[in-house]
């Protein structure tokens, strides 16, 4: 449930825009750490890592 509200979240912002990388990063983060209790250590900043090489970010 943790998992799924938090990936709600992360995509509702995407899709409404504006919101900024850093509080989708964290609803990613939290949906993986929800997931990590079920499944086992998975290497959060690799996944984030491949996940946002694939956007173009901005400063």
């Amino acid at each position: 449930m943790r998992a799924s509200s938090a990936l709600e979240r992360c995509i509702d912002g995407v899709q409404s825009g504006g919101i900024p990388i850093s509080i989708l990063a964290s609803d990613i983060k939290e949906a993986l750490n929800a997931l990590d209790e079920i499944v086992g250590k998975t290497f959060t900043e690799d996944i984030l890592g491949r996940i946002f090489s694939k956007f173009c970010i901005g400063k």
